[in-house]
């Protein structure tokens, strides 16, 4: 199994999760509330929203976002555990218990999530484009001016105009009422959203927490971060592993403010330049670097899976060789389809999850129909809220689609898409916790108009499509994983969760709210198109325009090389599945397959690479005491880079100098 061997270090080898009951072994405090540090959580928001966005955006720096575990809040964790350390011994009232260093854990990450480079910043991204933008020579007009939907844009010329040129405030009335409206409406539609998905996981959050005894890795060293007693903090090994990462850190962000320090960086190699004869030169950017928060948390990652991701990583590439070799055109959604490959693995791999607790839904479907629903512990609410909280939730969605001018049938297609690409990654993340899953360009906007042809959709439907791009573009700082690892780290510290949900909810409209604010005081101070130099300031919206008027000029029909590669995706991920179950000593598991590949995967697959050959040789000569005796130090590596290399940002951000990034992915 899995989760055999992945063991706490601050337990003393005593198992936390795996198969063991969640909550037997840790045992914390359950404060009579949790809304002191939902307050406090509220006031951080818009202090980590403004500082994403100078990192992301602003400065193009130090990518919180982008990775399974985000340095920000971490960064943070740590900063409150250290103030806690004397208040709990001088002022103990005023110290915050484990639970409620839990709720500022949880809702900071759902507030990062909303903020990420991979959401909410694509959202502003476009809501003001094609006003600026349309010029006579690519008549945007008269292609789909009179298709916008009005009630999700901002069209005021001025509002616009300043919006890019900065130099003036958003709180002028005039730009205030130009974004009031729309920006309510879209914060409202991720409320929406983000709840159906919260009503998801309660539905399958039995099945897969105390049932299948899955392992959430990403959710462990939060958890111990949050440990009563600070056992985490007395570990030596752990310390040495800090040592290491922060050291790391240290001299490269004294190297970018004096040059004269020497640097360690291990980020700046790239293969691609010494790979110069055809068809090999077909490899393309291929960066070999060594990031030790990946190496850590690549660690806590089954063998097979290390092996299966950089395995799949050289097949990937050697994929685009072949297609080059033979004549093929390649490119996105062009030979070798790598992102619909990717695709059909992540269907493969959700029809997979759902065939298994095909029982569960059942009996979850009879529950929820009965009188006799009541609240199981561990959940947040009952089964027949949850049901009808996602079943009304997904109707809104689809209403505020129709509204725009998209059929019924293709607004439920949408999200059915969208929502199993979210239990997908949801799935991924509890059972293994890769460091990264991106599955950038195959959206349900790309895939529908793929497979169907955009013939298929109106051009009013496709123009609606087009905003849809912000938070369907990747999917590296989903929400739903987020969530259901929060019911997981409840679970063990025995918090119940009735007043989690409603802190989650609180979270995602503070960050939603938090984050228009931050970003129009940038932009219109700064200008997003002058020194907001980020791609999310223009790139995103450049990306989904560009499409829409490929789909509107020239309108395309099914394409029979995407569906086959989503099909060949989609079979090959199952046949794996299918030799693992029959084939034990097969080192390659179907995960591997799905998640290495994208920009992220290039930029981790060789310290996965380091990461697997160190656990290996530690399991075969060491067996599990040397791993369980390792583990420490290899959170050490992930929280001294964290810390190290998160407070380099802050300081980059407080001063404007050009400090050491230690993540671009």
């Amino acid at each position: 199994m899995v989760g055999e061997g992945f063991c706490s270090p601050s337990a003393k080898h005593a198992c936390m999760i795996g198969r063991q009951d969640p909550g037997v072994v840790v045992r914390a405090e359950r404060p009579p509330s949790i809304w002191r540090a939902v307050l406090f959580s509220v006031i951080l928001a818009p202090f980590h929203t403004y500082w994403l966005i100078h990192l992301e955006i602003v400065r193009g720096t130090g990518f919180s976002s982008t990775v399974s575990l985000f340095f920000n809040v971490i960064l943070t964790l740590v900063v409150l555990v250290g103030i806690n350390v004397p208040l709990r011994r001088f002022a103990p009232r005023h110290a915050l218990t484990r639970a409620e260093l839990i709720v500022v854990y949880i809702m900071l990450s759902l507030v990062t999530c909303l903020c990420s480079i991979d959401m909410m910043k694509p959202l502003i991204c476009l809501m003001p484009y094609a006003r600026e933008y349309a010029t006579p020579e690519n008549r945007w007009e008269q292609l789909f001016f009179r298709h916008l939907p009005q009630q999700w844009i901002v069209s005021d010329p001025a509002a616009v105009r300043a919006y890019y040129e900065g130099g003036t405030t958003s709180y002028r009335a005039e730009f205030v009422q130009a974004w009031l409206s729309p920006v309510l409406l879209w914060v409202g539609f991720i409320v929406v959203l983000t709840f159906v998905m919260l009503c998801l996981n309660v539905l399958i959050r039995r099945r897969w927490m105390d049932h299948e005894r899955l392992t959430y890795p990403v959710a462990l060293l939060p958890f111990e971060l949050t440990e009563p007693s600070g056992g985490f903090y007395r570990q030596r090994v752990m310390w040495i592993g800090f040592a290491a990462a922060g050291l790391y850190d240290l001299f490269n962000g004294l190297h970018s403010l004096w040059p004269v320090v020497p640097a360690l960086n291990m980020q700046n190699f790239y293969l691609h330049p010494y790979i110069r004869v055809s068809p090999w030169d077909a490899i393309g950017w291929t960066p070999l670097t060594l990031f030790p928060f990946v190496v850590g948390m690549g660690f806590l990652l089954p063998i097979e899976l290390l092996m299966s991701f950089w395995v799949f990583f050289c097949v990937w590439k050697l994929e685009s060789v072949a297609a080059h070799s033979f004549g093929l055109p390649l490119g996105r959604h062009q030979w070798p389809f790598l992102d619909e490959q990717a695709l059909g693995c992540y269907m493969a791999i959700v029809a997979f999850a759902l065939y298994a607790m095909r029982h569960h839904l059942r009996d979850v479907l009879r529950e929820c129909l009965s009188a006799r629903s009541g609240v199981h512990p561990g959940d947040p609410f009952s089964y027949r809220t949850a049901f009808w909280g996602a079943a009304i939730g997904f109707a809104v969605l689809v209403v505020f689609l129709i509204q725009a001018g998209m059929p019924v049938w293709a607004s439920v297609a949408f999200f059915v898409l969208y929502y199993l690409i979210a239990l997908c990654i949801t799935r991924m993340r509890a059972q293994f916790g890769p460091p990264v899953h991106d599955l950038h360009f195959v959206g349900p906007d790309q895939t529908l108009t793929s497979v169907l042809g955009a013939r298929a959709f109106s051009p009013r439907s496709l123009t609606a499509l087009t905003y849809l791009y912000w938070f369907n573009r990747a999917y590296r700082s989903h929400p739903m994983p987020h969530q259901m690892e929060t019911l997981k780290m409840c679970r063990r510290a025995e918090i119940i969760p009735r007043g989690i949900a409603v802190s989650m909810v609180i979270a995602i409209l503070v960050g939603a709210l938090a984050h228009f604010w931050s970003y129009l005081h940038i932009a219109y101070s700064l200008g997003a198109a002058r020194k907001m130099v980020g791609w999310g300031t223009y790139g995103y919206a450049r990306e989904a325009f560009g499409r829409l008027e490929n789909w509107l000029t020239a309108p395309s029909s099914p394409n029979p090389q995407i569906i086959g590669a989503i099909l060949w995706g989609f079979v090959s991920t199952l046949g794996l599945m299918g030799l693992q179950a029959r084939v034990v000593w097969l080192p390659l598991h179907p995960l591997g397959y799905a998640i290495s590949n994208g920009w992220s995967a290039h930029w981790t697959y060789s310290s996965l690479f380091v990461a697997w050959t160190l656990k290996a040789v530690i399991s075969r000569y060491w067996g599990h005491k040397g791993y369980l005796n390792a583990l420490p130090f290899f959170f050490g590596l992930i929280l001294g880079e964290f810390v190290v290399g998160g407070l380099w940002t802050v300081v980059g951000t407080v001063t404007g100098l050009p400090t050491f990034s230690f993540w671009r992915g």
